[in-house]
């Protein structure tokens, strides 16, 4: 049976993730050294939470103002914040492939990222019909509660469904849970497997 609703990831599929511009360009707002932000955000599990739901996208850019004494608009915020995001042209196109189908961005992320997606990263925003974020969902990738949250919001089950990842542990949770999934290994590989998949 043909795919009926695809689910893309974010980070490494569509985008290209840049961590350390995210840390140069925070750290550099705040006046505080990149491994600050890193270990104040990330080594603190302060990332990991957000991405699971703890706050909104103002919980998250209040933390950020107290822990880093960010003292910019909530707009430099979110174009920071989202400027670790680099649209990956071949992806996008591949993508443009199903858009007349339903179309998810099915990502591990933050309040604060889907917040500033629509004005940030519009060529991303646009292309789909729903945001799968894992804040949202209250799980991450590879956790089955994941899965069945994004599927839900598409209407659809495991079996219906197409998705890409660049993690082999989220494929391969994929794959075990019944949905058609492939590992991401460029926009021309995906351009080849959408085309296949439709005309199959």
């Amino acid at each position: 049976m043909k795919p009926r609703v695809f689910l893309f990831d974010l980070g490494g599929v569509v985008c290209r993730f840049h961590r350390e511009r995210r840390l140069e360009l925070l750290g550099a707002a705040c006046g505080v050294s990149a491994r600050r932000v890193e270990s104040e955000l990330y080594e603190s599990g302060l990332i990991a939470a957000w991405d699971r739901g703890k706050g909104d996208a103002d919980d998250v850019e209040r933390e950020i103002r107290r822990r880093l004494g960010f003292s910019g608009t909530a707009g430099e915020l979110r174009r920071i914040w989202c400027g670790a995001f680099e649209p990956d042209p071949e992806a996008l196109a591949a993508a443009d492939l199903v858009r007349d189908r339903p179309t998810a961005l099915f990502t591990d992320n933050d309040a604060l990222l889907r917040a500033g997606l629509p004005e940030r990263l519009p060529e991303v925003d646009e292309r789909f019909d729903v945001l799968a974020f894992s804040c949202g969902l209250g799980a991450t990738k590879p956790a089955e509660e994941a899965f069945a949250g994004a599927l839900g919001l598409l209407g659809a089950t495991a079996g219906e469904a197409f998705f890409v990842d660049d993690r082999e542990a989220n494929v391969r949770a994929a794959r075990e849970l019944g949905l058609t999934a492939v590992l991401f290994e460029g926009g021309a590989a995906l351009r080849r497997t959408l085309e296949r998949l439709l005309t199959g």
